[in-house]
């Protein structure tokens, strides 16, 4: 069975630093190669160029134009006004002037060069947010429900999505040594302290697709439960309060194109557990995946 590129990729990554430091220290280089482009996803960036430039550019004899995409990661979508404001300053400042919200709940900007892109970094970091584990084959941004009501269910979901996002992320050191300096993320988690093993639950392959897991409160269904590869449906007792969830598991409505094997799914219940069991069983089916 033939191995996939991308996992000999991951695999001599040096646990997901490759050569992105090197080339971008390297003004003559004007954008990273197919190995780093791999990797620079998990670390919130996508390596990209203008298509309407492309056959311009080409009859010219020049190289593409470069840019990158850079993706936040804030579980629940949570954001405060100062953060979005600084976002805004960033993407007026460094970027193409647009935020883009995600169907994840995260916010994407779009043009930054690369001569910028650490900068961008460091001040997505500097706001309290972090672009660790938007993309890549890890599990992605935990979604929660969107609506900011001051109930014990929602502030349940909220705290379980946040409680989700710090136990899934990535223990590797190179966002740090990369982009920040060496600085520690700030991490609420029990996780942050530093592992005998770099990857506790990714190990050295990380995971062989993108992982996605939502929270939903009946009767909103605003996360689309049943698209994510592991769902909460939240269990409510007679004062409002998360009981427990029922949790399924093997949604997603990716597909490639020619390929019938390939096709969306819907989720499918697996069972109910007690709330406080919630972070467990994600681990035991994530580690599963893997």
């Amino acid at each position: 069975m033939s191995v996939n590129p991308v996992e000999t990729i991951k695999d001599a990554s040096q646990q997901l630093r490759g050569t992105i430091v090197p080339t971008l220290a390297n003004p003559e280089a004007s954008h990273f190669s197919e190995e780093d482009y791999q990797l620079l996803k998990f670390h919130g960036t996508y390596q990209q160029d203008d298509r309407d430039l492309r056959n311009a550019r080409k009859k010219e004899g020049l190289d593409k134009a470069w840019s990158f995409m850079v993706r936040t990661k804030q579980p629940g979508g949570r954001i405060t006004a100062e953060q979005y404001l600084a976002l805004d300053d960033l993407a007026a400042e460094i970027a193409n002037g647009t935020l883009r919200i995600t169907n994840r709940q995260g916010i994407q900007f779009h043009g930054i060069l690369k001569v910028s892109l650490r900068d961008a970094m460091r001040r997505i970091h500097d706001s309290g947010l972090t672009t660790w584990g938007a993309c890549g084959d890890v599990v992605r941004n935990t979604m929660g429900p969107s609506a900011p009501l001051h109930t014990p269910a929602h502030r349940a979901a909220q705290d379980l999505a946040q409680a989700l996002s710090d136990t899934f992320l990535a223990r590797s050191t190179a966002y740090t040594e990369i982009w920040l300096d060496g600085e520690r993320l700030r991490l609420d988690a029990e996780g942050n302290k530093a592992p005998e093993v770099e990857e506790p639950i990714y190990g050295k392959h990380y995971l062989p697709r993108k992982f996605k897991i939502g929270i939903a409160i009946p009767p909103r269904n605003d996360t689309d439960v049943y698209s994510q590869d592991i769902g909460f449906i939240a269990d409510l007792g007679p004062g409002g309060e998360v009981t427990g969830y029922h949790v399924i598991a093997g949604g997603g409505f990716g597909m490639s194109h020619g390929q019938t094997k390939t096709y969306p799914v819907l989720a499918k219940p697996l069972f109910r557990i007690a709330a406080a069991d919630a972070v467990k069983a994600a681990v035991a089916i994530v580690t599963t995946q893997r």
